[in-house]
């Protein structure tokens, strides 16, 4: 069945649905709509909620289907005055928890206050453990993908859905919504599944709902047949792409640019350093480096006008894998150099004149992703670890 706990009022337009059957066990949040004009997930979701519905599929734990932007999806635009995918800092939250007065400055802040309001309902609902999938569609074509923050939990729980994974994303964007879920304990995949105009991507984000529900051991695949017949879907769309790519390029947009991309690129197109890709006010954008091209620009509203990324093979994440199980990164600030935050947890500070011979992926194997400069000194901070047995990851 689809049963609607929310109370009357606000957030009753937040939600899609909720599926469960009185079992305990996990709940996915399925997040669609967090950009106004990517809409697709939240029709993928729908029709999961049908099927379910109709054929009474046996779940644990339950479904629980939310739409991110309200207002942006009301006018199908990517937001009405600030990208709402851009916006979800810790102290930003802090403030507007602490508005008494209810007043808001923009749009966003009316449905970031909504959005809290329904996810923290959810999550206190919830008696064991959450996972997040947030979807999303781009303006470019090109086959699915999963991003999310680098740890153990995301990446097992991503690895499950059969698409590329790209890591590394947070070391160029800050105030995703994800983050601030993440930050909470739970685990966190984001999904990009096709082109925003393209019924198909509709397709690809209920495959990846499906596998979700799977990977989150919350249905029985051997019930469930659709479980196989998206991992056929989701393995045939990636079989010629890389299986992992970390981010190593962002180029932001501001406000003038005149930013055009070049007509044609898709996601995951090899592209070559020296590569006229865009050009702007300023004249021609090359590409920085040999890589993939990932979410080139081709909307109205955004601030990335493309990515680049190179593959990772396998075998390091397997290595990564093993020294963060082994607790080497309870250690790595015994390195010449580095030495743990004072006052923030879960970061180091690197002396740059000391270890400059530590290469980056040193602190990318153990989780530390962030990165940003304080003076002379270079910062780099992770994910908060997951609480397994009580091990942290």
């Amino acid at each position: 069945m689809i049963r609607d706990n929310s109370p009357e009022g606000a957030t009753d337009q937040r939600l899609i649905g909720v599926y469960d059957q009185g079992c305990q066990g996990p709940t996915l949040v399925c997040l669609g709509g967090v950009h106004g004009n990517e809409p697709a997930g939240i029709h993928a979701a729908k029709r999961v909620f049908e099927t379910l519905t109709k054929q009474r599929i046996a779940i644990r734990g339950r479904m629980v289907g939310v739409i991110g932007n309200v207002e942006a999806l009301r006018q199908g635009v990517r937001h009405v005055d600030v990208d709402f995918n851009r916006i979800w800092m810790s102290d930003r939250i802090s403030r507007l928890n602490g508005n008494g007065s209810g007043e808001t400055a923009s749009v966003e802040d009316r449905e970031q206050m909504g959005l809290l309001s329904t996810l923290h309902r959810v999550f206190a609902e919830s008696q064991d453990e959450v996972f997040v999938l947030d979807m999303h569609t781009m303006s470019a074509d090109g086959e699915p993908f999963a991003l999310f923050g680098d740890t153990l939990p995301n990446r097992r729980f991503a690895s499950r859905l059969h698409a590329p994974l790209i890591l590394g994303l947070e070391e160029h964007i800050d105030g995703v919504v994800l983050d601030y879920v993440n930050s909470l304990g739970h685990v966190t995949v984001g999904v990009e599944g096709g082109r925003h105009d393209d019924p198909g991507s509709i397709d690809f984000i209920e495959a990846i709902i499906w596998l979700a529900l799977a990977s989150a051991d919350m249905i029985r695949e051997a019930d469930v047949p659709q479980v196989a017949s998206a991992r056929e879907r989701m393995s045939a769309s990636s079989r010629n792409l890389p299986p992992v790519v970390e981010v190593c390029y962002r180029h932001p947009i501001a406000d003038g640019d005149a930013f055009q991309m070049k007509p044609g690129y898709r996601n995951f197109q090899p592209v070559r350093e020296g590569e006229i890709l865009a050009h702007d006010k300023n004249g021609p954008i090359h590409c920085p480096e040999d890589g993939y091209i990932l979410l080139p620009f081709y909307q109205g509203l955004g601030n990335d006008g493309f990515f680049i990324g190179r593959e990772v093979k396998v075998g390091w994440l397997k290595v990564s894998s093993l020294l963060r199980r082994m607790r080497l990164d309870a250690v790595v600030h015994w390195l010449p150099g580095v030495k743990r935050h004072p006052t923030m947890k879960d970061n180091l500070i690197v002396n740059q004149s000391r270890a400059k011979w530590y290469a980056l992926e040193i602190f990318h194997l153990l989780g530390f992703r962030k990165r940003r400069l304080e003076g002379d000194t270079l910062v780099v901070g992770r994910r908060k670890p997951h609480l397994a047995n009580g091990r942290r990851f």
